[in-house]
């Protein structure tokens, strides 16, 4: 009995309550395979050169207010923000920026959908591409990842994504807003060995103009074991932080401090717990 009402009535109640939630995010069922004309599985590691938070070429072109911010930042970096509060809040990275780290991405193809998934302690969450759909809900639902829809151009799998939640980052740990759009061109070297990924990334939150850059990986063994991994919310290194200096530095402070704002994400709920 949950709440006097049989553990049927109540799983009723439950979908009901989820159909009216989420009516206004409601996408076609997906058909159970798709055809395909390419293969980019395997599990694969981003090449050095770009690993390490190292400047990508071309840089980008930002708005006047994002390089703004970034001067900011690197300003309170330079003394001794070196930790950011996403990684103590365990708040990870989203969508082609999570694969710039030193761990690797498996990807796996079938029912429809190519899906990379990822070792990071913070960004658990795969990313989808929906190879039947044929255009994005007229509502995504916002995410760090945003909604992805695909198909393949001879052996070249394009991904088109939008819907992102204002919380993203483009590579470079650039900020994405949620007017942010990305196609990529995901394709195989002629060996099998190397995986590029070309970007093209439209914002006008963030650049003046489209920022186009490829970003490549090394396929690993098929033998490449994955491992667990798991974040702890670090409260007590929060609390050395003076939160109102750095909030024009960093818009996840600017979260965290804003009483508007801390109620509707738990993560900033339980970091702003009395001390």
């Amino acid at each position: 009995m949950i709440a006097g009402l049989t553990r049927r009535a109540a799983v009723a109640l439950t979908a009901l309550a989820c159909g009216l939630a989420c009516s206004a995010f409601a996408r076609a069922p997906h058909k159970a395979s798709a055809p395909s004309s390419g293969d980019i599985s395997g599990v694969w590691m981003a090449q050095e050169a770009y690993m390490h938070g190292t400047p990508l070429k071309p840089a980008p072109s930002l708005t006047p207010e994002i390089a703004a911010l970034r001067a900011r930042r690197a300003a309170a970096v330079a003394k001794g923000y070196v930790r950011s509060v996403s990684n103590m809040l365990c708040q990870g990275r989203a969508g082609p920026s999570m694969s710039l780290i030193r761990s690797p991405v498996e990807i796996m193809q079938g029912f429809g959908r190519v899906t990379m998934i990822f070792e990071n302690e913070t960004s658990n969450q795969p990313r989808t591409f929906y190879l039947l759909e044929k255009k994005h809900p007229d509502t995504p639902f916002p995410t760090r990842n945003g909604h992805s829809i695909a198909h393949w151009e001879g052996k070249t799998l394009v991904v088109d994504t939008v819907g992102y939640d204002g919380r993203s980052t483009w590579p470079n740990d650039i900020p994405a807003s949620e007017q942010g759009h990305l196609v990529e061109r995901f394709s195989v070297s002629a060996n099998g060995k190397v995986l590029t990924d070309h970007l093209v990334m439209t914002d006008p939150k963030t650049f003046t103009k489209p920022w186009i850059i490829d970003l490549k990986y090394d396929r690993l063994p098929d033998t490449e074991e994955r491992f667990q991994v798991s974040c702890e919310v670090d409260l007590d290194a929060l609390k050395t932080l003076d939160l109102e200096a750095l909030k024009d530095a960093d818009t996840e402070v600017a979260r965290l401090v804003d009483p508007n704002l801390r109620a509707t994400d738990p993560a900033l709920k339980i970091a702003a717990q009395p001390k």
